[in-house]
C-alpha cells in the first residue's frame, strides 16, 4: 500500500527524494576526499617502508610545516642521527621546484636532491623501485637525474629518453635513468637529483626531510624516540619533529578525516531540508487519505497497522533517494577527482563499500525519523471523525 500511494503521486514523491538525492551525493563525494586521501598516504608511506623514520619541521605546534625557528636541518643533525644506536642508513633530501625546458616546451618540475653516494642503496633497499632503464647517479656526479616514469612519458608531449637534455636555468641536465613505473605518484613523478645540484649551499645544505632507516622493525619506536630527543636537545622542544610510518599517517587522518567530514556536515543541511521535506509530504499525504484511513480502520485496520503503512511510505521515499543519491556521489567523486588532479592537488577520491552503506543508512533513517510524526498522527485518528471528513 505505502509503494502504491508513492506511484500515485510519482511527482511529489520525486521532489520529496530530490533532497535526500542532492544531500547523500554531496556527503560521499567529499567524504571520497578524506578517504581516498588516506588511502593513497597509507600507500605512499607503505612504499616508503614500514622501518623507516622521517625527520621535518614542526610547525612550532607538533604539526606539519615550517620549523618554529630559524633552525634548519643540516649536516650537524644528519651526522646525529646516524651516530645513534639502531639506524642503520640515514640520508638527507631537499625538494626544489625549478622551470625545465625540453625540445622548446616548458614545465616544472619537484627536484628531489641527495647525496648521490646513497642515493641508489637507499632506493634499492625499498624494494619497490627498479631502474627501467640506465643507471643511479655515481659518487660525486652532477648535473644528471633520474626520473619516476610518469614524469619522463607527461612531463612534456615529447616522451623523454635516456641521454636526452633538460635545460634548467642556465644549465643542462642529462637524463641517466628512468625508473620502472610502480603505480604509485611517490615514485612515478619523482625527479631525482644529485644533492649538489639542488641545494643553495652543497657544503652546508638545509635539507627538507631526513630519512632514517632502523636495522630492527621491532625496535622503530624506541629509535624514534632517541632521534626525537637528540632534535629536542639540539634545537630545542619540538622545534623538529619525529615520525614513524604509523604516528605519520594517523596524523594525516586526523587533518584530512577533520576536512572531509566538516565538509561532510555542511552538505548534511541538505539532508535537514529534505528531512522536513519529507515530513511536509507526509503531513499533507494524511490529510488528504483522511477518509481512507477511517474506512481502514472501520474494516479492522489497527493502529499499529496504520503507522507501519504511513511510516514505511517515508522510508521508501529515503531509501530512494539514498539509492540515486549514492549512485550520483559516485560519479561525482570521479569528477572531483578529476578536477583536483587537473588543478596540480594531491588530494585523491574513493568511494568504499562502507561510505556507501552509510549514505544509504542515512537516507532511510532521516525518512523514518521526519515520517514517523505524520504516521502517528494518522495511527491516532478516531475512525469516525475520519469517515466524516470531507
Amino acid at each position: 500500500m505505502a509503494f502504491e500511494s508513492i506511484k500515485e503521486r510519482k511527482m511529489r514523491s520525486a521532489l520529496t527524494a530530490l533532497g535526500i538525492i542532492i544531500g547523500i551525493a554531496a556527503i560521499i563525494a567529499l567524504v571520497s576526499i578524506g578517504t581516498g586521501t588516506n588511502a593513497a598516504v597509507n600507500k605512499a608511506l607503505g612504499t616508503l617502508g614500514a622501518n623507516t623514520i622521517f625527520v621535518a619541521g614542526g610547525g612550532g605546534g607538533g604539526g606539519f610545516g615550517p620549523p618554529s625557528s630559524t633552525s634548519t636541518l643540516g649536516n650537524k643533525d644528519l651526522n646525529a642521527i646516524r651516530n645513534i644506536r639502531g639506524v642503520d642508513l640515514a640520508l638527507g633530501m631537499v625538494a626544489t621546484s625549478e622551470s625545465v625546458t625540453y625540445k622548446q616546451q616548458n614545465a616544472r618540475l619537484t627536484f628531489f636532491g641527495i647525496e648521490t653516494s646513497d642515493a641508489e642503496k637507499f632506493f634499492k633497499n625499498l624494494g619497490v623501485v627498479q631502474m627501467g632503464e640506465g643507471r643511479f647517479f655515481k659518487s660525486g656526479e652532477k648535473h644528471v637525474v633520474v626520473l619516476g616514469y610518469t614524469e619522463s612519458q607527461k612531463a612534456f608531449k615529447d616522451p623523454i629518453k635516456i641521454g636526452d637534455k633538460l635545460n634548467v636555468g642556465t644549465e643542462k641536465f642529462t637524463v641517466i635513468g628512468i625508473l620502472k613505473e610502480t603505480g604509485s605518484q611517490t615514485y612515478d613523478n619523482v625527479v631525482l637529483s644529485p644533492l649538489s645540484d639542488v641545494a643553495s649551499d652543497p657544503n652546508n645544505p638545509q635539507y627538507t626531510i631526513i630519512f632514517a632507516r632502523v636495522a630492527l622493525i621491532d625496535r622503530i619506536n624506541d629509535v624514534a624516540s632517541a632521534i626525537q630527543k637528540k632534535m629536542d636537545d639540539l634545537h630545542g622542544k619540538k622545534t623538529f619533529n619525529v615520525f614513524t610510518p604509523q604516528q605519520l599517517s594517523d596524523q594525516i587522518a586526523t587533518v584530512t578525516n577533520t576536512l572531509s567530514y566538516t565538509l561532510g556536515g555542511v552538505a548534511g543541511i541538505a539532508l535537514l531540508v529534505a528531512g522536513i521535506g519529507i515530513a511536509n509530504t507526509m503531513l499533507m499525504s494524511v490529510m488528504e487519505r483522511t477518509k481512507e484511513i477511517g474506512i481502514m480502520k472501520a474494516i479492522g485496520a489497527t493502529n499499529r497497522n496504520v503507522l507501519e503503512i504511513f511510516l514505511m511510505e517515508a522510508v521508501l521515499v529515503g531509501m530512494f533517494g539514498g539509492l540515486i543519491g549514492d549512485a550520483l556521489g559516485i560519479g561525482f567523486s570521479q569528477v572531483l577527482g578529476l578536477i583536483l588532479t587537473n588543478y596540480g592537488l594531491t588530494f585523491s577520491t574513493e568511494v568504499t563499500p562502507g561510505l556507501l552503506a552509510v549514505g544509504l543508512g542515512f537516507s532511510v533513517g532521516v525518512g523514518a525519523l521526519f515520517g514517523l510524526l505524520p504516521a502517528r498522527k494518522a495511527a491516532r485518528m478516531n475512525p469516525i471523525e475520519a469517515l466524516r471528513y470531507e
